[in-house]
């Protein structure tokens, strides 16, 4: 794709080119022509035509069109190479903010952390596994054992039953899973996509960098791997 864009922004330059030295060979050959007509007295000289005093602002004119010509044949190649490289940089500056606004999102909200959710109360300080008091399905008051998040993108080979890509990230935060309450304002909780979307791609950047998680076993970025777990799956891996 790159090399394809390079040729074609080769081929607009020397197009450009050819057509820049073409418009300077036009306006010298007219100044050439006209400097080969005999020489004539100043006092038997006709005064000068319509067209004669035209030709000043015509040639500035021409001018004036070279120099747009040549800045616009050079500016759309240079543009063109430009923009991949830039695209990539504001995509990189965008997800490294919502790592960083993830990051605060896993901390208890406070006065100086408006972005706190608070995920680090039944996931532990580290996010590597709490443990919390909650209600079983008649109501009886049992323990229960958030996950490690440090962890998440292991999917279901280090305990997270219901991830088996990125998007089960999502949903899961967003409809929530047995003690873990829904948090999308779509199923009645507190977070838009946008704040969920900050907090997975913090998880997934927090798994991927964990040791623990070899590149070959991550179902976040890995799709081989993320294949390879839903096969080894004996029930519907989305089931609640």
């Amino acid at each position: 794709m790159i090399a394809s864009t390079n040729y074609a922004a080769v081929t607009l330059i020397a197009a450009g080119g050819a057509l820049i030295v073409g418009l300077i060979a036009v306006v010298a050959l007219r100044h050439r022509a006209r400097g080969t007509r005999a020489e004539i007295p100043a006092g038997m000289r006709p005064g000068p035509s319509d067209q004669a005093l035209e030709t000043p602002l015509l040639l500035k004119l021409q001018g004036w069109g070279v120099v747009l010509v040549t800045f616009f044949v050079l500016w759309f190649p240079v543009m063109w190479l430009l923009e991949p490289g830039t695209n990539l940089k504001q995509e990189q500056a965008l997800n490294s903010d919502s790592i960083a606004r993830g990051q605060l999102a896993t901390q208890p909200f406070s006065e100086e952390n408006g972005l706190g959710v608070g995920c680090v109360r039944c996931h532990g300080n580290e996010l590597q596994g709490g443990v919390i008091n909650a209600l079983d399905e008649q109501g009886n008051p049992i323990l229960a054992y958030p996950p490690n998040l440090t962890t998440v993108c292991g999917g279901p080979k280090f305990g997270h039953a219901a991830i088996y890509t990125i998007d089960d990230i999502f949903q899961v935060i967003s409809e929530g899973r047995g003690a873990m309450p829904s948090w999308s304002i779509r199923y009645a909780g507190a977070l838009d996509d946008q704040q969920i979307n900050d907090l997975v791609l913090y998880l997934v950047q927090l798994s991927s960098q964990n040791p623990a998680v070899p590149f070959e076993d991550n179902v976040c970025l890995n799709k081989a791997a993320s294949d390879k777990a839903l096969e080894n799956a004996t029930t519907d891996p989305r089931a609640p």
